[in-house]
């Protein structure tokens, strides 16, 4: 039926508002009066598409933000099954043995829905995360109570910085004794419910989350049960009750709260959990008549006093069999269970789950969050921290409390069980200087890594020290690479054509044996508390060409990639950097056969064409800076020389930048380059949270995902292993599976979002982001000289004395010219440096 037509045209206002209270009533829910008309109408727009104005809510009175909420649930529907199968279609749940208490899947509990990306406890959260979670995993409601004893969820107490009560009700602020401390701010049992959901409005309170969905009337209020339980997609609700005494101590009472409204709603509540033990007790027998499983919640400080007892947690935590005689289980933060020392590494796993399981306890971890500082054992990969609690082959959690409860369902739904599969999919996956996420860069421990993460091609970007040794690195600049940067600053230099024109510590003015006394170091994109494996920050050694293809050889991995740079430069200095990678090529037996894949990358079209014609080595143009559209003349050009391309992932994916940062759509690159033939690689690919836009989720394998979906060929990543795992998983296989990894449509969130709630949407306003079209010009670079005599270009400075340079030997470099200048230098080359950085993520 036609949504208007439940109100046609002639009916009053009086009616409407009959047919209204008429429909809740025989729901069996019997709200204060007072809250009829804030309350039951909302609940009855999300179920009607229409209403007419007579009939909207206190908050609701704008028509245009009713229609909004329809058709951003629509439209995240399609946001979140995209690439997906549909979740009603498939067969049951795959039986796996897990080590849960039940043997049965650990359940994911949505934390007050997407908090991790919308507002926690709004409509819009919770909305999100149903479908971005498994089928049947709960939403976490944090209950409290306004001032009428009526309850809203919302994580916590206070509500400055995660509403905008501060500038709303600037005088209300207050001072409570809170189960023993001292707290000062805006509390929700100060204001009747109908002044709380009229005025005020949730926002994020960390600032690594998206803000544009902060302060939206309809969309970003307090949820409340009832609207949880209203809601058809939302079957399961848990219950997190605090400061219970608190309220008691206000004349407030949650617990007949409860009994008043949970008979009249249909909502599941599997479990309800609370850090008072007076409370559980209390509550109980009549909750554990109706099937819900009551947890004791312990706090992070163990050091806490429990508010019934006054006993500490950390001694209530001992008493397991006591916990068994009034709650089902115990809900502790994840360090509980996976300790973490202070330099951030695991520490051994305790025995709590073991010791409760043998109890017959159930236990629960909450404090999981893809945009917090992971221990370094993760390599920075968030659904590897859920495998640590679910899937660690000694014990398993029976559930996980998660502010990403995507990523959650990706772990649990399409990664546990996966270590030693085969590969779903096939998509190549090439190592950026190894394992560079893990290890620094070209080192022996960054390529032992990317092997043992399952990497098909390893990578070699070839480097000349001042006595022509080649070795790996990522750049000649040794600044950030290795420790020249602290040791050698006498030696910067500034060369225009190197480095784009960045001062810096080259390699090839080093001696073999200046750069062995260095050490290499990890380059992270992030300053800590995000940098990268801190404990093995210098750990590894160089390794030179002939010792790269000795070692793929000896570890018989699928190909490799070398990468050549600057070919036009070290020819006029007389460094022949294409003789020297054929040379290795052929002594390592790499030139003639068809065993390994071997890949020659540059960004010099010149250097390609030397490569084009030998169908033993595939060509590769890598695109070190963002592009925009691809004409098919430009990719066609491109194919005479290339068989395939590197681009930037941010060339792929368009974005909105500041203040969204979020997808806009894709390029047209991949179609582009695929109409000429040419195969397509997505560059450089990381883990770091911050390196996502924000309808990514935080998470890496949405993005893998959606470039997949998108046609990309393989991948060029600083963490091979988090690709590997991707592509392991039997989410990937073509047939129906209960769950399957999701793949976001760019620029759907963004329109079905910020630009219905902009009154005037202007595009000058909107900054997208776009980058110049790709020419021929920018693609086709000078032809590479003739290799010059050693030396020739570089002749003697005038107080040193001329030497007789052996025939063939590497040329001279005279510092002198800039020894005087290097301390400037070294500064005005580390800011420019990080700016680079910054810059390029």
């Amino acid at each position: 039926m036609d949504s208007l037509s439940l109100f046609p045209k002639g009916d009053t206002a009086e009616e409407r508002e009959k047919a209204i209270e008429t429909i809740y009533l025989s729901d069996g829910y019997f709200p204060p009066l007072h809250h009829i008309n804030l309350f039951s109408r909302v609940n009855f727009l999300r179920e009607c598409f229409s209403l007419p104005p007579e009939a909207r809510a206190l908050h609701f009175q704008d028509w245009k933000k009713i229609m909004i909420k329809h058709l951003l649930l629509f439209c995240l529907l399609i946001h979140v099954i995209h690439g997906a199968e549909k979740l009603g279609a498939s067969p049951p749940r795959l039986k796996r043995k897990w080590l849960t208490l039940h043997g049965g899947e650990p359940v994911i509990v949505a934390n007050g829905g997407m908090s991790g990306v919308f507002p926690g406890s709004s409509w819009l959260a919770y909305s999100y995360g149903v479908q971005q979670t498994i089928r049947g995993s709960p939403v976490l409601c944090d209950l409290k109570l306004t001032k009428d004893n009526f309850a809203y969820c919302l994580t916590r107490m206070m509500l400055q910085n995660t509403t905008n009560i501060a500038d709303i009700f600037p005088n209300a602020r207050k001072t409570y004794d809170v189960n023993g401390k001292r707290l000062t701010g805006w509390f929700g049992h100060d204001f009747d419910a109908e002044v709380l959901f009229e005025n005020v409005t949730l926002m994020q309170n960390l600032y690594t989350r998206p803000s544009s969905y902060d302060n939206y009337f309809g969309l970003t209020q307090p949820e409340t049960l009832e609207h949880l339980a209203a809601e058809k997609e939302r079957t399961k609700v848990w219950i997190n009750v605090e400061y219970d005494m608190f309220y008691k101590q206000h004349k407030l009472s949650v617990e007949s709260y409860l009994d008043k409204i949970l008979p009249g709603v249909k909502v599941e509540v599997p479990y309800l959990s609370s850090p008072e033990i007076g409370f559980l007790k209390s509550i109980g027998p009549k909750f554990r008549a109706k099937g819900t499983k009551l947890l004791l919640k312990f706090p992070l400080d163990i050091n806490v006093a429990e508010p019934s007892t006054k006993e500490k947690y950390g001694s209530v935590l001992k008493k397991l069999n006591m916990i068994k005689t009034f709650a089902a289980g115990i809900l502790v933060p994840k360090e509980y269970i996976w300790p973490v020392n202070e330099k951030r590494y695991l520490k051994p796993a305790t025995t709590l789950v073991t010791d409760a399981h043998k109890l017959g306890l159930e236990v629960f971890a909450y404090g999981f969050a893809n945009d917090f500082y992971l221990p370094y054992n993760y390599s920075l990969d968030p659904t590897k921290e859920y495998l640590q609690f679910v899937d660690n082959s000694h014990f398993s959690v029976d559930g996980v409390i998660t502010d990403f409860c995507s990523t959650a369902s990706n772990a649990i739904g399409c990664l546990s069980h996966n270590r030693n599969a085969s590969r779903a999919l096939k998509r190549l996956v090439i190592s950026h200087n190894g394992a560079s996420g893990d290890y620094a860069g070209c080192s022996d421990l960054a390529y032992q890594k990317a092997v043992d993460d399952g990497a098909d091609i390893i990578d070699c970007n070839v480097q000349f020290s001042k006595d022509g040794v080649a070795f790996c690195l990522d750049s000649p600049d040794l600044k950030f690479t290795t420790t020249a940067g602290s040791e050698l600053m006498d030696k910067v230099n500034q060369i225009p054509e190197v480095n784009m024109g960045q001062p810096g510590i080259f390699s090839f003015d080093l001696t073999w044996e200046e750069i062995k006394s260095l050490k290499p170091k990890i380059n992270s994109p992030y300053d800590a508390p995000l940098d990268r494996n801190h404990a093995y920050l210098f750990a590894g050694k160089f390794v030179t060409l002939p010792e790269f293809l000795e070692f793929a050889k000896a570890k018989a991995v699928t190909g490799i990639m070398i990468g050549i740079e600057n070919a036009v430069y070290l020819a006029t200095k007389g460094y022949d950097i294409i003789g020297t990678v054929n040379s290795g090529l052929t002594n390592a037996s790499f030139n003639n056969q068809t065993k390994y894949k071997v890949m020659i990358k540059a960004y010099e079209s010149a250097v390609l064409k030397k490569f084009k014609n030998d169908s033993h080595y595939e060509t590769v143009l890598d695109f070190r800076k963002d592009i925009g559209n691809v004409p098919h003349a430009v990719a066609a050009e491109i194919s005479k020389y290339a068989d395939s391309v590197a681009i930037r992932r941010n060339s792929l994916v368009e974005e909105y930048g500041d203040p969204f940062f979020m997808s806009s759509g894709f390029s047209n690159a991949v179609e582009a380059m695929h109409k000429a033939n040419i195969t397509v690689y997505s560059s450089n690919l990381k883990n770091e949270f911050q390196t996502f836009l924000f309808d990514f989720n935080s998470d890496p394998y949405l993005e893998i995902a959606t470039l997949v979906t998108h046609g990309v060929d393989g991948f060029i990543t600083d963490f091979p292993g988090t690709v590997v795992s991707f592509m392991r998983s039997p989410c990937n296989k073509k047939a129906k599976l209960p769950f399957s990894f999701t793949a976001v449509i760019p620029g759907q969130l963004f329109n079905a979002s910020i630009l219905s709630m902009m009154e005037n949407p202007d595009s000058k306003t909107l900054n997208k982001i776009v980058y110049p079209n790709l020419s021929a010009k920018s693609i086709n670079t000078e032809a590479i000289p003739p290799v010059a005599a050693p030396g020739a270009s570089n002749p003697p400075s005038p107080d040193t004395p001329t030497d007789n340079t052996p025939a063939g030997s590497p040329p001279k470099h005279s510092s002198s010219t800039t020894t005087g200048l290097a301390p400037l230098l070294f500064l005005v080359a580390l800011a420019a440096g990080i700016l680079q950085v910054i810059l390029s993520y």
